[in-house]
């Protein structure tokens, strides 16, 4: 078991000073390429870079493992993943490669974990089986939990800083701004506060500018976050800019709705701490009362009856 581990941390240690020299090696060259300057011909410069870049598995073999699998930029389980990890913020285009990639590693590298550590154990084959089984499932799920986890972290804190953006683009359209100044000016104030929902705010904006229609640009930003009270503000301003209504009077009357929201979701809260406190109380609180009040008369009890046998 020793010479396993030793032989396997030796790899490890191997791998990692290739990896360094390699890394350095090519730094190096980079360098050099650029002091020496560029001398290939335009054609060269022209020529499509992917040309150049080593395949470790052929195009046809790609496309039939990503149709078997499900896998294609089409596809909906990509787009469902792609709209998770938007949701969490995550916005880089190979999001998607690096997270299913991150799964079938934890898959790989798990089991052969637990086949190294446990090789040559006491431990019966069952036992075996089974622990590799569960840090399989493990390995699956790991990434979902994170991303679930990582998904309505994000979300609650939308929510939190909501109500304040409401009262701030109320004070800047009924100050005779227009929306898109009102949501410009929103997002830089709160940029320090509540950082990601100025983000999101900001990007609103942008993709306004980009010449995008401010109806598609308000849903773009309920598909982002997923919020429901968000997604019912951009149904609410997307109604008030159709039909001309006051968008003032309609971001105050989200803003009293969503606060009185708040306080009945924290109302039913409160409600229900009195059951959540009963099985704490019955465990550990009652049991300590009990030694308290009946200890020491049942050690006088105790020595009483001690006294009258002897």
């Amino acid at each position: 078991m020793l010479v396993i581990q030793a032989v396997v941390f030796g790899l490890f240690v191997g791998g990692f000073i290739i990896f360094v020299g390699f890394f350095i090696q090519q730094r190096s060259y980079f360098v050099r390429r650029r002091l020496q300057g560029n001398s290939r011909p335009k054609a060269d410069l022209l020529r499509s870079q992917s040309e150049k870049k080593p395949a470790f598995l052929s195009a046809d073999i790609v496309a039939s493992i990503e149709k078997k699998l499900d896998l294609g930029k089409d596809s909906t389980r990509i787009k469902a993943l792609h709209k998770r990890l938007i949701q969490a913020g995550i916005y880089n285009e190979r999001a998607t490669s690096i997270f299913y990639g991150f799964k079938m590693g934890l898959l790989l590298v798990l089991p052969v974990v637990v086949l190294i550590f446990w090789w040559g154990q006491t431990a019966h084959r069952g036992m075996l089986i089974a622990i590799i089984g569960a840090v399989f499932f493990v390995g699956y799920m790991l990434p979902d939990i994170i991303l679930d986890k990582l998904v309505k972290s994000r979300q609650n804190k939308i929510r939190a800083a909501l109500p304040d953006t409401l009262d701030l683009m109320v004070v800047c359209v009924e100050a005779g701004q227009g929306l898109n100044a009102a949501i410009k000016r929103v997002s830089d104030d709160l940029m320090e506060s509540s950082p990601i929902i100025a983000r999101e705010l900001l990007l609103v904006n942008l993709e306004i500018m980009a010449g995008l229609e401010r109806e598609q640009a308000l849903k773009n930003l309920g598909e982002r976050t997923g919020v429901d009270d968000l997604i019912s503000l951009c149904n609410i301003l997307i109604q008030s800019d159709r039909f001309g209504t006051s968008i003032g009077q309609a971001l105050r009357t989200q803003s009293d709705y969503m606060r009185i929201a708040r306080q009945k979701k924290l109302e039913e809260l409160a409600a229900k701490t009195p059951v959540k406190l009963v099985f704490p109380l019955l465990l550990f609180i009652f049991p300590a009362i009990m030694v308290v009040v009946l200890g020491p008369a049942i050690i006088r009890i105790s020595a009483f009856f001690s006294q009258t046998i002897h």
